[in-house]
């Protein structure tokens, strides 16, 4: 009795040191916690700049009262203004440098285009310079998926990122304005009445940006960010114009190629949360 009573003091904490020691694995150490996967969501205003472009329009038909005639082909200049949208983004992060994410932008409507040369082959140079610019106006629409690297250590505040990916491109709200042509014999404008369509496109996309952490404990952040899309898509248009004197209907078609090429300057917030395996 007197050994158990001896005993019991000697033997507790030394049974607490091993419990701990074997707990903390064969040198010691604390074992290393579980993996943490990150999951983020970004969301605020795009900058959407597309490319100029000179565009070779080839000609479908051209339907006067009891002729059809050929133009050919002619260059036209689409150069859509510069517009704000709005993106959103989801990602998912299993690992400290890599992640996979889904964006998608909304460009607002853009107005472009020079329709002088389609003028010029029907006046030949000689018309009143009016009515020739932004022929064509249009609402862009990105998805793009991405896998990205982040350089840095996850404990860093700043955290700076790249992405290669690919984008589904398509369009929206297209609208064919002010066309018509010049009458060599009175100047006066004539309207016609038409449709503009684009095509859907498949293409790259890459990204380079930056999450800005109000913190260490915190889960806000501010994404400034470059993306740039790769949209070749086609340009459809389709005109015609009623003489209100004698009812004769005049139809035109042409399209061509199109390289949009956007690039969108992103600039956002976003919220993360962390998970264990």
């Amino acid at each position: 009795m007197k050994m158990t009573r001896i005993l019991i003091p000697v033997m507790t904490p030394l049974a607490l040191a091993i419990s701990s020691v074997a707990s903390a694995g064969p040198a010691g150490y604390a074992p290393p916690p579980p993996p943490t996967q990150e999951i983020k969501f970004r969301i605020g205003g795009a900058y959407v700049s597309p490319n100029s472009d000179y565009v070779t329009f080839a000609d479908e038909y051209l339907l006067w009262p009891g002729n059809i005639f050929d133009w050919g082909a002619f260059r036209a200049n689409v150069d859509p203004d510069e517009e704000w949208g709005w993106f959103i983004s989801g990602e998912w992060k299993p690992m400290d440098h890599f992640s996979v994410s889904l964006s998608y932008t909304d460009g607002d409507r853009h107005d472009g285009g020079n329709r002088r040369p389609w003028l010029h082959r029907f006046n030949n140079g000689n018309f009143l310079d009016r009515h020739h610019g932004d022929f064509a106006r249009w609402e862009p629409e990105f998805t793009a998926l991405y896998l990205n690297w982040y350089p840095l250590d996850p404990s860093c505040l700043v955290q700076p990122y790249m992405g290669v990916g690919i984008n589904y491109t398509d369009f929206s709200d297209e609208d064919l304005r002010n066309w018509g042509w010049v009458d060599p014999l009175t100047t006066v404008f004539i309207p016609f009445a038409g449709d503009l369509s684009l095509g859907y496109s498949w293409g790259y996309s890459w990204q380079i940006g930056v999450d800005f952490n109000f913190g260490h404990d915190s889960s806000w952040l501010i994404n400034v960010a470059a993306v740039y899309y790769d949209v070749d898509t086609d340009i459809e248009v389709n005109t015609f114009f009623t003489d209100p004197g004698t009812g004769d209907i005049y139809f035109h078609r042409f399209g061509g190629d199109y390289l949009y090429d956007p690039w969108s300057f992103n600039i956002g917030v976003g919220y993360k949360f962390d998970f264990h395996w």
